[in-house]
């Protein structure tokens, strides 16, 4: 049987239940990606990982206000999801995975297509940008990384408007936002 206080108890237990479980540090995460450019890899390549660190700590010496930071999603899928939803704007990847999730294709078809551009070839992956990620913002980091070798326009896939800037001499004040 049952006492009053037990009642009450499970009653108390109860009601709290869903503010337990909804919450969440999903709002850090939004703060996070505010203050650090982060850019994203994914756990079924180690190379893109590799490369995001590499990108990351060049940043970090060249461009230090950008606070970058490398994040590993488990899988490209994801790394799609993520992109897709801006939550990412920029990602390392093979070549052979930028065509299909900018398209939209195969597995990334739950996705949708995605406006992927280019920021720099890194010889075997691409550092791709949401085509919404701020033209002064590629522009600093494609000048970021033109300092540290990546000094080329980057051919193939569309390269983002702030890296084009970049390359064909137009100064940051004309693309910034005043």
């Amino acid at each position: 049987m049952l006492h009053r206080r037990h009642v009450l108890a499970m009653l108390a237990a109860g009601a709290c239940a869903p503010a337990a479980q909804s919450h969440s540090l999903y709002n850090q995460w939004i703060v996070y990606r505010q203050k650090h450019l982060l850019i994203g890899a994914h756990r079924k390549d180690p190379g893109s990982y590799d490369q995001a660190l590499n990108l990351a700590e060049t940043l970090d010496h060249l461009l230090p206000e950008a606070k970058a930071r490398a994040a590993r999603a488990p899988h490209p899928e994801r790394l799609s999801s993520l992109l897709a939803t801006r939550q990412l704007e920029l990602a390392v990847l093979t070549p052979d995975l930028v065509g299909p999730m900018r398209d939209g294709a195969g597995a990334f078809a739950p996705y949708g297509p995605i406006p992927l551009t280019i920021i720099a070839d890194l010889a075997s992956h691409q550092l791709v940008a949401h085509q919404e990620f701020l033209p002064h913002h590629a522009w600093l980091v494609t000048a970021a990384l033109a300092g540290a070798g990546y000094d080329q326009l980057p051919e193939g896939l569309d390269a983002h408007a702030g890296t084009v800037a970049y390359f064909n001499g137009t100064p940051l004040e004309e693309i910034a936002p005043r």
